[in-house]
């Protein structure tokens, strides 16, 4: 089951897209605590393909409340190099949602955080967010071409996590790194939000928004990065941190695709020079020596 994929086309009935989703998903019935980790990484709005969008959180939010009426379901955000979480939920619209249906949005850096023994490519122990240890929790990212990494999604969200706030002090083993936190904060539901995403070798800031009208979950993370590789035109194995993901074990490449309506991948062809990539990479590469 782990290794299967479902994919989504969005209508204007979101939730039923969502809905469809986390049933093939197998969401548990009884949950009582969720955690949500959506994509904030930067004060730039949704529209840009950068953060997450509210409309998607709104439906997703939605379908979880219907279910679990009493359920505590918390929106978590850590601080970054260049981001305060104590305001980006506000400035990104993401507060304002989640009082709507009397959720939370909490900066992780400011409650109770617990070390946990990892067999990690770089870390044997790394500080969590104290919470983790004792909730249900959906990684939300974004789709997006990355300038270091070549994709962003399921897997580097977690890296948001990463208790330092100068994450970017450790882009030097950013593929070890985004695999170490995964060890460590594994989520249970990869829901990916593949309708405005970031295509072009400037991700994940500054590409450019396309349209792809998509929605894509899976219980297996890694199998979800692997199809989102895919849009790119890229082997999952050539995306380093998937490979060593899957070689941790927390995943498959190999996977499986269901969907709600006639899904062909060539139809949703992103755009990526890996050519410009390689350059851009020897060129900074000479700036460092």
């Amino acid at each position: 089951m782990g290794k299967q994929v479902f994919v989504s086309k969005l209508s204007d009935r979101p939730k039923e897209q969502i809905s469809w989703l986390l049933d093939r998903a197998l969401l548990p019935e009884d949950l009582t605590d969720i955690s949500i980790k959506p994509n904030l990484n930067d004060y730039r709005k949704w529209e840009t393909a950068s953060t997450c969008d509210p409309h998607i959180l709104d439906a997703l939010l939605a379908v979880l409340r219907d279910r679990f009426p009493k359920a505590s379901i918390t929106i978590i955000e850590n601080n970054a190099t260049g981001v305060n979480a104590d305001n980006i939920f506000g400035y990104l619209g993401i507060e304002h949602v989640a009082k709507k249906y009397a959720c939370m949005c909490i900066n992780v850096a400011r409650e109770p955080w617990i070390p946990v023994t990892i067999d990690g490519l770089h870390f044997k122990i790394m500080d969590i967010p104290q919470r983790l240890s004792n909730t249900f929790f959906i990684t939300f990212p974004k789709l997006k071409s990355h300038s270091i990494t070549k994709l962003t999604c399921g897997l580097k969200n977690q890296m948001g996590l990463f208790r330092p706030k100068l994450k970017i002090n450790y882009h030097h083993m950013l593929n070890e790194l985004i695999v170490d936190c995964n060890l460590a904060m594994r989520p249970a539901i990869t829901l990916v939000d593949a309708n405005l995403v970031m295509e072009g070798n400037y991700g994940p800031t500054y590409g450019c928004p396309r349209r792809l009208g998509l929605l894509i979950a899976s219980k297996d993370v890694v199998a979800a990065d692997s199809l989102c590789a895919k849009f790119f035109g890229f082997n999952p194995k050539s995306i380093k941190y998937i490979k060593k993901a899957s070689e941790k074990g927390l995943g498959d490449i190999n996977f499986e695709i269901f969907s709600d309506f006639r899904f062909d991948i060539s139809e949703y062809k992103l755009k990526f020079s890996t050519i410009l990539f390689y350059l851009i990479r020897k060129g900074g590469a000479g700036l460092k020596r």
